[in-house]
């Protein structure tokens, strides 16, 4: 196995990086006053009912305004009281890799709680404790100009802080949520500022509170060994379980987990697709069943509150979709350890060249790299890059506003 890349010079002093501002408005109602003409002469009928009609119409936009504000609050206290924080998650420490100003890095981890089919794949592996079975860390650039979420393979072979080499998905049962953030921290040199943590059921219920989502689904496959479930090819439609048991399929794929990855990107994609379309924006009732369906399920870190959510979203408010884009993290070939486990080596190169795009902000040079190495066959890498091409190419900021405007037809 090759050995780790050489480390940079040491890290250099941290500066906590949060969401300055950003909260949301109290909404505020000016009075105004209208006073009657000093004209002795009364005035046109045509006039008056052109008064009437602008002064309908100013009454409506204050009563949508004060509405959405007071929705909008809601949608925050809602967050806030059910959110649940890692209490004894520290991120703004002193060794972290430094990164530039504003930028935003995020760790996204999905739980594996998932029965009888998550207890044989860890007799088979010898593994015992906490897994984390989804790994996405998100990329903001300090200047807003896109998203980027690669996926990370959980059998990835890397170095855990101060307990040797094991699975990227072994440091969670090893040392907790610091442990994982220490480890995504040494492979990207780089500094996470906020973590999430979802369990599945509120994946499940994040689906069913959509409506469903749609997935091009580019192989047909069974999911579930036991009661099977069948995914056909083309355009499919997922809600609450069924959408769990796609992103858990790994055993009907020769590539496993690479194709699993590949699912649950396509599965997010759907999701974000199908939040940022009409029929959510402006279904006031709809936006608070994602948030109270999510919520509850989640873990975050302390200081990812609404108000630090409303900012970042204040500051991505011109970004559109096609300027989301998702790939998984450049891996190497499959091994087998000493103690008989499958894992995958890391591409020592690509990641070499990952860690400088991130610190380079250059993040959209290393996927036009990677999808030259995927055409040329330099890389083992079988992932997929990805933007939301399919998406209206409307500033994402445009799509959010629409939650004020159909706040008047809140059922």
């Amino acid at each position: 196995m090759a050995e780790r890349p050489p480390q940079q010079p040491g890290p250099q002093p941290h500066r906590p990086r949060r969401a300055r501002g950003g909260v949301v408005p109290e909404p505020m109602a000016g009075k105004g006053s209208t006073q009657a003409s000093a004209s002795e002469k009364k005035p046109r009928r045509r006039t008056k009912i052109i008064a009437i009609v602008l002064g309908v119409i100013a009454v409506l936009v204050i009563a949508a305004v004060v509405i959405a504000g007071l929705y909008l609050r809601q949608l925050q206290t809602t967050f806030d009281d059910n959110r649940n924080v890692i209490e004894e998650l520290d991120l703004a420490d002193d060794s972290a890799y430094r990164t530039s100003d504003d930028t935003i890095n995020v760790l996204l981890l999905g739980s594996d709680s998932r029965g009888d089919d998550e207890e044989n794949y860890r007799a088979r592996t010898g593994e015992g404790g906490a897994r984390s079975d989804v790994i996405m860390f998100v990329h903001i650039p300090a200047d807003r100009s896109g998203v980027y979420v690669m996926s990370i393979m959980r059998d990835l072979w890397v170095e855990v802080p101060g307990h040797g080499y094991g699975r990227v998905n072994s440091a969670l049962g090893a040392g907790g949520y610091e442990l994982v953030v220490d480890m995504v921290e040494e492979m990207l040199y780089t500094h996470i500022d906020h973590v999430a943590v979802i369990d599945f059921e509120g994946f499940s219920d994040l689906t069913t509170a959509l409506g469903g989502v749609y997935v091009d689904n580019p192989q047909a496959f069974s999911g579930r060994e036991h009661d099977p479930v069948f995914f056909p090819e083309g355009e499919i439609r997922l809600e609450g379980e069924e959408a769990l048991w796609y992103v858990r399929e790994r055993k009907s794929f020769p590539i496993g987990d690479y194709m699993r990855v590949q699912n649950q990107q396509r599965v997010v994609k759907a999701i974000v697709q199908r939040f940022l379309s009409g029929d959510t924006l402006t279904n006031p009732q709809r936006v608070m069943n994602v948030v109270e369906s999510l919520v509850p399920f989640m873990e975050v870190d302390s200081a990812l509150n609404a108000e630090t959510v409303a900012g970042y979203a204040m500051e991505m408010r011109n970004l559109r979709a096609n300027d989301i884009h998702m790939f998984t993290m450049p891996t190497g070939e499959p091994a087998v350890t000493t103690g008989g486990a499958q894992v995958i080596l890391p591409d020592e190169g690509m990641m070499q060249l990952l860690q400088t795009s991130l610190k380079n902000e250059n993040m959209q040079g290393f996927l036009e790299y990677l999808e030259l190495s995927e055409e040329s066959g330099s890389s083992a890498f079988t992932g997929e890059a990805e933007s939301y091409t399919q998406l209206p190419d409307e500033p994402v900021g445009q799509l959010i506003g629409k939650i004020a405007g159909g706040s008047r037809n809140a059922q």
